[in-house]
């Protein structure tokens, strides 16, 4: 283990599987206590065991981000166990819904904001008392090319997205002066078992396998690959170092140059 981050603590939602999940040992492995939370206690105990077993620290608390009682909760538990927060990553969204937009649900649009922006709206209120009074502190919100660029058939997600990035920008200019950064970090289609399952609609109505289907998506990036989701907990990681303090209200794109603005 490293201990370039000995005695910080971080909370990373959705750390069950996935992006989340890599994000979470990249920590640990740099020497964070590390506060996994997310609705499946099996995958938070799995991981919460790997990362014991590498002599980091882990603390599994079963959480819904879009639920204000369990978010306190996780916060809670955290101080209680750790005494402070000082990097959050809001990384837990649902992404799963795809659909024209005439014939979208309205139920389905409310739960996806309800995770992927009530969710990461409940964690960095909840959190931010703790970090004001450290003054200081590192907010880190996992957004998505589809909030800058916008994707079809996808109108929910990219417009939740798109509100992580504005929330994201004004959480950063109301605590500039107080310690904290606010940052988000928005991938294009990362490598990970979420991502496919959420291909698989999409190739369905495209007629399309779904290894033929990203295959497809994969001819349109300059770099003609996946993001992977090392690359995107390296970033996290980079954002939350003494050294990158000054970056502040930045959507980072990281996506081989699919969106260049």
């Amino acid at each position: 283990m490293s201990s370039t981050f000995d005695g910080q603590v971080v909370i990373v939602t959705g750390a069950g599987r996935g992006l989340g999940r890599e994000i979470a040992i990249t920590f640990a492995r740099a020497g964070a206590a590390v506060v996994l939370a997310a609705r499946n206690c099996v995958q938070l105990d799995e991981l919460g065991e790997l990362i014991t077993s590498e002599r980091g620290t882990a603390l599994p608390v079963r959480t819904d981000v879009s639920d204000r009682n369990s978010v306190q909760r996780l916060v809670a538990e955290t101080v209680s166990r750790f005494g402070r927060i000082d990097i959050l990553v809001n990384n837990a969204a649902s992404a799963n819904y795809i659909s024209s937009l005439v014939l979208s649900d309205d139920e389905r649009w409310r739960q996806m904001f309800d995770v992927n922006v009530f969710g990461v709206y409940l964690c960095t209120k909840s959190v931010l008392p703790h970090m004001i009074r450290a003054k200081s502190g590192r907010i880190i919100n996992i957004s998505s090319i589809a909030g800058q660029a916008g994707a079809a058939y996808n109108s929910a997600y990219s417009a939740s997205k798109a509100a992580v990035i504005g929330f994201t920008k004004a959480v950063a200019l109301e605590v500039a002066k107080l310690g904290i950064t606010s940052n988000a970090i928005c991938p294009w289609h990362v490598e990970t078992e979420l991502m496919r399952e959420a291909m698989a609609a999409r190739s369905a109505l495209a007629g399309k396998s779904v290894d033929e289907y990203i295959a497809t998506i994969v001819a349109t990036n300059p770099q003609r690959r996946l993001i992977t989701a090392a690359e995107v907990a390296g970033l996290a990681l980079f954002l939350s170092l003494p050294e990158a303090r000054g970056i502040n209200g930045q959507a980072l794109n990281q996506c081989g140059g699919f969106v260049t603005a």
